[in-house]
């Protein structure tokens, strides 16, 4: 098998973010900036292996379009997510390729990371990814069979994510579009990359936007009935969440409510 590191940054002056990420395999990095160009080159890893690099600037915004066009762009059999605020591990490309040959039929494996800028714990033991399993998975431990997901025509849902306006949510939808389908979802617990601290591009604490992006984005994600009940659950369990942000329930359930039932 083959595979790809597929970098999303923005307004990258140069080519250093490959370097920085300490990317040791083949990768395609997605700078979104003022120009459009494709960059190709050579580099030699630490282990003294030539990898290819594909460097395209473009001047689309949007994290899913980022992680779009670098999927339409990859060669690899396998890829990794990756986003500009990691530190990847050496050994990290065997690791997802040795769980790929032991579940060939797998279309996505999630991985542990290892967190510089939160407190988070991480199954230990390997295992099939429920439901619930898929809300709580961040886009960063997500690898994928690039042909398995072509084949089925799932990418990531370009409403959502960080440049829409609308908060994020992007690599569940794609995540729960696959389990729709039947294909196989992964959790392996070996950490793939170091995150960290930074930052974030969309989320600025619990505020009346977050909640109304979630609202949207939960309908999005789970329908209109399962969405319903997903935010009455946080209505009744979260509220240290929302509460400690300043907001009452009342002003939780409205402000969601808006975002459940708004047009984008």
């Amino acid at each position: 098998m083959t595979f790809n590191i597929l970098i999303s940054c923005m307004h990258q002056a140069d080519t250093s973010i490959i370097e920085r990420s300490n990317v040791q395999s083949d990768v395609v990095v997605v700078n979104q900036c003022d120009h459009d160009s494709v960059e190709e080159f050579d580099f030699v890893n630490k282990k003294g292996k030539t990898c290819h690099a594909k460097f395209i600037c473009t001047t689309e915004r949007g994290l899913s379009k980022s992680r779009n066009m670098a999927i339409r762009n990859a060669w690899g059999d396998v890829c990794q997510i990756c986003d500009d605020d990691e530190w990847l591990a050496d050994d990290g490309e065997e690791v997802i390729l040795r769980a790929y040959t032991e579940n060939p039929d797998a279309a996505l494996i999630a991985f542990s990371l290892i967190r510089k800028d939160i407190v988070k714990t991480y199954p230990v033991g390997k295992r099939s990814l429920g439901f619930i399993q898929i809300l709580k998975t961040s886009s960063l431990q997500v690898t994928f069979s690039r042909n398995l997901l072509g084949k089925n025509d799932i990418w990531f849902d370009e409403k959502m994510g960080s440049g829409t306006g609308n908060g994020g949510g992007e690599e569940n939808k794609l995540m729960l579009d696959c389990r729709r389908k039947g294909l196989k979802l992964l959790y392996y617990p070996d950490a793939i990359a170091t995150v960290l601290p930074g930052a974030s591009n969309w989320f600025h604490g619990y505020d009346r936007v977050y909640m109304e992006n979630f609202g949207w984005s939960t309908r999005r994600l789970l329908g209109p009935r399962v969405g319903f009940v997903y935010l009455l659950y946080w209505l009744l369990f979260k509220r240290n969440i929302y509460m400690s942000s300043g907001l009452s329930a009342y002003s939780f359930m409205k402000s969601i409510s808006k975002g459940f039932f708004s047009e984008r």
